[in-house]
C-alpha cells in the first residue's frame, strides 16, 4: 500500500483528498499547514508527498526544499491551483516528481501517484546491490560526495568504517559461491539492524562493505565497528567450520573525516586502517587518524 501525505491549508480539500485516495487503496494522512507537514515526515516514512505551493505564510517551495533535504525523502507531486504552469517547472527543477493542477481530477491523480512511485522503484534499483540489498558503489560514492559537503558546511563530523570478510576466498573455494553468497546476504543483515537511518551502508565490491557515519565521533565509529566485529563474530554462517579460521570474521577499518581533507582521504584512511587490520591477525577493528596514529 502506498503511503501518502497531503499537504494542503483548505480542510475542505484536505478531507477530500483524505476521502478520495483512501477509497482508491492509499495509506493517507493529512497536514494543514508546512510546520504539521514536515513535523509528520520527520517522525513518518512516507512514500509520496501532495504538496499544495500556496501554504498561506510559508511557501511550499520552502518545504520543498526541507523535504529534498532529508536523508530519505519521499517523492513530492506539487499541486497549484493558478493554471500556470511556470510555477509548476520551478517546482520540479528544485526536485519535486511532478505536478497536477487544481481542481484535481481522480484517476489523474491516481496515474500521476503511481508513475512517480514506479520511478521510485526504478531509481531504487539503480542504486541498489541486487545480492545483498544495501546500496551500491555508484550510490556510495555520489552521497559520499554528498555527506563532505554537509559535514563542512554545518561544521559536523562524519566517519567512514570499511568492512571486509577475513578468508572468504577460501570459504567460496570450499563451500562453493552460493553458500559464500549466503554469507554476504547475512553479514548485510548484520550491517543494517547495527545502523542508523542516517548512514549509508554499501557493497563496495566483493566481500567489501562500506559505511558513511554522518554526524558521528571518530571514537563513536570505533565502537560501532567493534559491536559489529563482534557480532559477525558471534554470528553462525553454514560451512564456516571448513575454513582455517573454524568461523567466518571481519577486519574493520575507522576513519573520520578532517576539515582540511580532500573528498577520499578519509576513504582512503580507512582503507589503510583495514589492511592494517589484516596485517595484525583479522578480525580486528583499527582507527587511523591522519597524523597516523592507530589504535587496535
Amino acid at each position: 500500500m502506498i503511503k501518502a501525505l497531503v499537504v494542503d491549508d483548505e480542510a475542505l480539500l484536505c478531507e477530500l483528498f483524505d476521502d478520495m485516495l483512501t477509497e482508491m487503496g492509499y495509506d493517507i494522512e493529512v497536514a494543514m499547514s508546512a510546520d504539521e507537514a514536515l513535523e509528520t515526515l520527520r517522525k513518518t516514512q512516507f512514500d509520496v508527498v501532495l504538496l499544495d505551493l500556496m501554504l498561506g505564510p510559508v511557501s511550499g517551495f520552502t518545504v520543498l526544499e526541507k523535504i529534498r533535504r532529508m536523508y530519505y525523502p519521499p517523492m513530492v507531486l506539487v499541486m497549484t491551483g493558478y493554471g500556470s504552469t511556470d510555477v509548476a517547472i520551478e517546482a520540479m527543477k528544485q526536485g519535486a516528481a511532478d505536478f497536477i493542477m487544481k481542481p484535481v481530477e481522480p484517476n489523474l491523480l491516481d496515474i500521476r501517484i503511481r508513475k512517480v512511485m514506479d520511478e521510485r522503484r526504478a531509481q531504487r534499483l539503480a542504486i541498489t546491490d541486487g545480492l545483498t540489498g544495501l546500496h551500491n558503489r555508484r550510490y556510495f560514492e555520489e552521497r559520499l560526495d554528498e555527506e563532505i559537503h554537509r559535514s563542512r558546511r554545518y561544521d559536523r563530523s562524519m566517519s567512514i568504517i570499511m568492512i571486509d570478510i577475513d578468508f572468504f576466498k577460501q570459504f567460496n573455494d570450499t563451500c562453493g559461491h552460493l553458500k559464500g553468497d549466503d554469507v554476504l546476504r547475512k553479514l548485510s543483515h548484520i550491517l543494517q539492524d547495527h545502523t542508523r537511518e542516517t548512514d549509508i551502508t554499501a557493497r563496495y565490491g566483493g566481500e567489501e562493505f562500506v559505511m558513511i557515519l554522518p554526524e558521528t565521533s571518530l571514537e563513536s565509529s570505533r565502537m560501532l565497528g567493534e559491536r559489529i566485529r563482534k557480532a559477525v563474530d558471534e554470528a553462525v554462517f553454514e560451512g564456516e567450520e571448513r575454513i582455517p579460521a573454524k568461523n567466518i570474521t571481519v577486519s574493520v577499518g575507522v576513519s573520520c573525516l578532517t576539515d582540511d581533507e580532500g573528498g577520499y582521504d578519509a576513504l582512503d584512511r580507512a582503507d589503510r586502517a583495514l589492511y592494517k587490520s589484516k596485517q595484525a591477525g583479522k578480525n580486528l577493528v583499527t582507527v587511523l587518524t591522519k597524523e597516523g596514529l592507530s589504535q587496535e
